[in-house]
């Protein structure tokens, strides 16, 4: 029995097919399903800027990071991971993770993992993500502190190599 024709056609209500056990649901739509946080004005939670975060605890940040950001549409998760004195290298948009707030609450997913690209380079503290574009983040203390979108590269060669047991939901930050 699949729940999304009986949405579709108006007999149960779209709190109903949320609240429906997962194995119900057809794979993709569970899968496309996202939280939607815009009813905040705020995000819930941001990083707390911390100088004990070792490199190695910070790729994996930066993993959850990109994952939240391109691959699972997390809000949630995304903005935890961004500092308060979040800096926009992007013209178009101030600074400050409230700025960007609009954008993101909605969940919604950029790519696929197999689709995009993922990086850290532990060297510079950098993280970078390739999708239709590429986005570069300078770490500090732990936290997302800039976000740079303009002509920007994977450096290939020099990308952090996270431990093969690292899985999305045993990343703990």
């Amino acid at each position: 029995m699949h729940l999304l024709p009986l949405l579709a056609a108006g007999i149960l209500a779209p709190a109903t097919v949320l609240a429906a056990p997962s194995w119900l649901w057809p794979r993709d739509a569970a899968l496309s399903t996202r939280e939607n946080l815009c009813s905040l004005k705020s995000p819930p939670q941001l990083c707390t800027p911390n100088a004990s975060v070792t490199v190695e605890e910070t790729a994996l940040r930066a993993y959850k990071f990109y994952r939240a950001f391109v691959v699972d549409g997390d809000p949630r998760t995304m903005f935890s991971l961004m500092d308060s004195s979040y800096i926009q290298h992007h013209a178009g948009y101030s600074s400050g993770p409230q700025a960007i707030w609009s954008l993101f609450c909605n969940g919604r997913k950029i790519g696929s993992e197999s689709s995009t690209a993922w990086c850290f380079d532990a060297a510079t503290n950098m993280s970078y993500a390739q999708y239709s574009t590429t986005d570069r983040w300078r770490w500090v203390d732990g936290c997302v502190h800039e976000h740079w979108d303009q002509n920007e590269k994977i450096p290939k060669d020099k990308c952090y190599k996270l431990p093969t047991s690292t899985k999305p939901s045993t990343i703990a930050y």
